[in-house]
């Protein structure tokens, strides 16, 4: 019975010549002999394909002259064979993708991008949809999608091989009725465009390959061998009616249940195993198995029950706001005075406590920070006059932005200094900045003092160094000065400056990270082994032995009940479990506090007198962090949400032993905690820096970068795929080194490009020295990036990767941050991001399955993903001094985007890695010459010219690489020598060194002729 389709109608913008011809969906007789001729009528190209093949049955048939003698010729030698068209005019987008709703989705988006054309199924759910082009191209491809271009071919009609069924046409016309001349018109550009979007929202396998059996399956996908479903085929015969009916409903049609279940059951036979009796039956799938699938669906339909096919594109997080420069830093000029009001006020008593705690997250390069210094000086001058507290403290990333950000201050005329740690040099001097760090070292594992107990005490005991200590020196500074500069550590840390003096707290840029605690000192198994005693030989400060044997025995209690808890989050439950109290607990905390006692540190001690200060210093840093680990076993007996801070990790593979992971958070120290703080970050996130900051107001203000282009690159940048490791295989190696070396080519291409303007590249530090030396390059790394100022004015920026923490690191942080455990970790996720026309496109990223995991992935990855594009200033730039971005990563930013792509379109490509080893010539042997590198032999450069359809004394035109090229032809000498050309980069090399460097691999030329250049 035949099948009665309609075609749909066409987009507004496209013009439709096309008549419903009422031609049945499967079309079984259509042979070379028959419709050949008519095919070429229409502008088609036919070639005969042998039968049951996908192999054409003429040689040289990619090039052989195909007119209508040649049709006429075949038609009678080929009469019984199928029907291929070859392409190059023609253009066949061809979707190879295995899942049904994926191939919908991209199906779907090149119609409505591309425009509504003939479609060919094969294997459903592939699918193959028909183009035209003005200019051809050679053939384009990703993983799962590819672009048939000159010298291809696509059957059109004939046996499929896989699943001896006839092709189809599902919308009723084919070439047979619609001309070439009538199909959408596409360009090589757009349709580059095209397979990057589509690509960049694929899993990165699109296509899923013939198997063994045994082995898992996708998820949520059913189980294939050799390309036929054989596992979870009721669930793929219900998918298959589900987009039958769709399809049906998409053309416009009141679906006919019985046409749709004769097409639904000839999918489901040319896709499925067969062979085999229905699960839990003894009998075959039937015809009325299809029927009755697709009944279903119609009676959800029916009752609009039905579920939609999902091709809309997810929302981006965020929404970037269009606000001009000018507009952005009007506001925030209006914020940072009324914040100034509101501290004004709280220090001359109008304001309650707390303290104002008032956060900007704004666009970096707006000047938030220059701004901040014009109306906090300001500020300082009126609280001054007022006889109140006014001097600043500034808090920054690190030492070396602490000099910077001081160097600006003094711009201003107020005496400034920078707190500089015990461990430092000095930054001019280049001395240490303290002569015995031991002794400092000592104070601080004691938990005391550091100045009463190794600089100079009550009794005016001194450190030997103590009179010429640039330490003392800094101190003194501190003192004295007007704005304090410090890093971040000392907001927690405190430091030795009169508190009542300050004013406020200026905490420039994300502190959150530098709260974090972490340690893993303790072990499950040896908690009951640590010592009670003071020292050796001494006795302890507990009052009698039984509270020794009370501590001993709550440790053994505690240690049993870890044990049998496993690796994991330690729960309530598992503590209950092994017999512990709040008041066990809370008793055992004091014991261990209790051990604790003076080491007897005192400054200028002798270095002979240490050991045994160290030993009872040692014994103080144990007893805490056991008196520690119980308080928080306590709050989580007393229901505080504390799951997740302790975690018994893994044993150790040498000794066996499960070490514990106590996460935790500094507080404010107790001088610093009452002052009123402005808290100033371009990625501020409320959720995460009020955990620090618990009142903090946070306002945003965002500015448009129109003269900022961004470029996406999706696809494989982690560690693991650039990075080499000493655990990974050689041949995982490799391939890492190999794919770096591609990264390595992108960047010099790129680089090239945009010379002589600077190019930035950021990357993991293990990986930036890999780019050093390319000409006009800088490199920098992730983490080390924040609030430095020096590539304001580069030309482009590339980033490849992104610093993304391991699974379980994040539930680690999690735990200490939040207070509670993850649930679930990694995986593919959906996103979408903006682009400059107001669209969205989506794209599949690397997300946290649990939604504070996720929050601080986003922090540590997209943040400095932020942050290192700021770097460049994008608002600032004009049209004259555009910026360039390139993020080569798995991330969807909220930053408005140019263009969105993936590595399969974007890695160079065989002209490209030609051209960066001096020069690209169309001969496959000389190829093999010029660059063994690139050829182990004329073969393979062969193979690889072909891979990349790259022809013969063909004009070369590269849709991606944006740059001009030199053009020569030559000619070898010897009779039968034919020409070649050659190309070469003129940023790179000369003409001169172009043809020396083939003259030096190939011998002298008999010829060589000047042909110009070739710009895109």
């Amino acid at each position: 019975m035949a099948v009665e389709w309609h075609t749909r109608p066409p987009p507004d913008k496209q013009t439709d010549k096309r008549v419903a011809r009422g031609r049945p969906a499967g079309v079984g007789t259509i042979t070379y002999g028959l419709a050949a001729a008519r095919l070429f009528d229409n502008g088609y190209l036919p070639i005969p394909i042998r039968t049951g093949t996908k192999v054409p049955a003429l040689t040289r048939w990619s090039t052989v002259p195909i007119d209508i003698g040649a049709v006429d010729t075949w038609s009678t030698k080929f009469s019984d064979c199928g029907i291929g068209l070859r392409t190059g005019d023609l253009v066949g987008l061809d979707i190879d993708l295995l899942d049904a709703d994926l191939a919908h989705e991209v199906a779907h988006k090149a119609e409505q991008t591309l425009g509504v054309t003939l479609v060919r199924v094969g294997l459903w759910p592939k699918r193959l949809l028909l183009y035209r082009t003005d200019a051809p191209f050679a053939k384009m491809q990703v993983p799962g999608i590819e672009v048939l271009g000159s010298g291809q071919q696509f059957v059109a009609f004939g046996v499929h091989p896989d699943t001896g069924r006839t092709y189809s046409w599902p919308t009723g016309d084919t070439p047979l009725d619609i001309a070439l001349t009538d199909l959408p018109s596409v360009t090589c550009d757009q349709l580059r465009t095209f397979l990057g979007e589509a690509s960049a929202a694929l899993p990165s396998r699109s296509s899923t390959p013939s198997r063994s059996r045994g082995s898992p399956p996708q998820p949520n996908q059913p189980v294939r061998v050799d390309g036929l479903v054989i596992d979870g085929r009721d669930a793929w015969l219900s998918t298959i009616a589900f987009h039958a009916v769709h399809d049906a409903l998409d053309v416009g049609l009141a679906p006919d249940a019985e046409a749709v279940s004769l097409q639904v059951w000839d999918r489901f036979v040319g896709s499925t195993d067969l062979s085999r009796a229905r699960k839990g039956s003894q009998r075959p799938y039937r015809q009325g198995d299809a029927r009755k699938k697709v009944n279903d669906k119609l009676r959800l339909l029916r009752s609009g029950l039905l579920p939609p096919r999902s091709t809309d594109t997810p929302e981006p997080v965020n929404t970037p706001v269009g606000r001009s420069v000018a507009a952005a830093r009007g506001e925030l000029d209006a914020f940072l005075a009324n914040a100034c009001d509101r501290i004004e006020a709280w220090h001359s008593g109008e304001e309650a406590e707390p303290a104002p705690q008032i956060g900007l997250r704004a666009t970096v390069g707006l000047g938030k920070s220059s701004a901040a210094r014009r109306h906090l000086l300001a500020l300082r001058e009126r609280l001054r006059a007022a006889g109140l507290p006014h001097r600043i403290a500034v808090f920054t990333p690190s030492h070396a932005l602490a000099e910077e950000c001081a160097a600006e201050w003094r711009q201003t005329g107020v005496t400034v200094a920078v707190l500089r740690g015990y461990e430092m040099r000095h930054p001019t001097r280049g001395e240490p900045m303290c002569r015995d760090v031991e002794a400092v070292r000592l104070a601080l594992t004691a938990g005391l003092d550091v100045s009463n107990t190794v600089c100079r005490d009550k009794l005016n005991r001194a450190c030997q160094f103590h009179d010429t200590c640039l330490k003392q020196e800094n101190r003194r500074e501190v003192a004295a000065a007007d704005v304090v500069i410090a890093p971040y550590d000392a907001l927690f840390t405190g430091f030795s400056s009169e508190p009542g003096t300050f004013a406020l707290l200026l905490i420039d840029e994300g502190c959150w990270a530098r709260a974090m605690t972490e340690n893993r000192e303790l072990k499950v198994e040896t908690l009951a082994e640590q010592s009670i005693s003071g020292r050796k030989g001494g006795s302890s400060k507990l009052a009698a032995a039984a509270s020794a044997a009370d501590l001993l025995d709550l440790r053994h209690t505690l240690m049993k009940a870890l044990m049998a808890t496993g690796p994991g989050a330690v729960r309530k439950g598992d503590l209950v479990a092994g017999g512990l109290t709040v008041e066990h607990c809370r008793r055992a905390a004091g014991l261990e506090y209790a051990r604790r006692r003076d080491p007897g540190l005192y400054p200028g001690m002798s270095r002979e007198e240490r050991p045994v200060a160290t030993a009872i210093a040692a014994q103080n840093q144990m007893a805490t962090r056991l008196g520690g680990l119980f308080n928080i076993f306590g709050d989580i007996l007393e229901g505080n949400d504390n799951r997740g801070q302790v975690r018994i990790l893994p044993p150790d593979p040498k000794t066996g032993l499960h070490d514990l992971l106590i996460t935790g958070m500094h507080v404010i120290h107790p001088n610093l905690r009452s002052k009123p703080v402005l808290h100033l970050d371009a990625t501020l996130r409320p959720e995460i820096a009020r955990r620090v900051l618990p009142t903090l107001d946070v306002e945003k203000i965002d500015a448009s970068t129109p003269h900022m282009s961004l470029r996406l690159v999706t696809g494989r940048f982690g560690k693991s795929a650039l990075i080499e490791d000493s655990r990974a295989t050689g041949e995982d190696n490799a391939r890492r080194r190999r794919h770096l070396a591609e990264v390595v080519d992108y960047v010099r291409w790129h680089a090239l490009r945009v010379a002589p303007g600077r190019t930035l590249v950021i990357t993991y530090q293990s990986a930036e020295a890999a780019f050093a030396g390319i000409p006009n390059v800088e490199t920098a790394h992730f983490n080390a990036i924040a609030g430095l100022d020096a590539w304001c004015d580069v030309a482009q920026i590339i980033l490849v990767g992104r610093p993304l923490p391991a699974s379980e690191d994040i539930n680690h942080l999690v735990g200490g941050f939040f207070g509670k455990e993850v649930a679930g970790g990694y995986g593919f996720s959906r996103r979408a991001v903006h682009m400059r026309d107001g669209s969205s496109r989506p794209v599949r990223v690397i997300a946290h399955g649990d939604p504070a995991g996720e929050l601080l992935r986003s922090a540590i990855c997209d943040d400095e993903l932020i942050q290192a594009i700021g770097r460049g200033r994008g608002v600032n730039r004009t049209a004259q001094t555009p910026l360039e971005v390139q993020v080569l990563a798995d991330v969807a930013l909220p930053l408005v985007h140019a263009v969105v792509t993936s590595w399969d379109l974007a890695a160079p490509d065989l002209m490209q890695k030609m051209l960066l080893a001096g020069v690209a010539v169309d001969s496959p042997g000389d190829a093999a010459a010029l660059h063994p590198a690139l050829f182990g032999s004329e073969k393979q450069a062969q193979k690889a010219f072909e891979r990349a359809g790259f022809k013969r004394h063909s004009s070369y035109k590269d849709p991606i690489r944006e740059m001009s090229l030199k053009l020569a032809s030559y000619r070898r000498p010897g009779r039968g020598r034919s020409w070649q050309r050659a190309w070469w980069l003129p940023g790179l090399i000369g003409e001169d060194e172009a043809r020396a460097l083939i003259e030096r691999t190939l011998g002298g030329l008999a010829e060589w002729r000047r042909l110009g250049s070739v710009a895109d």
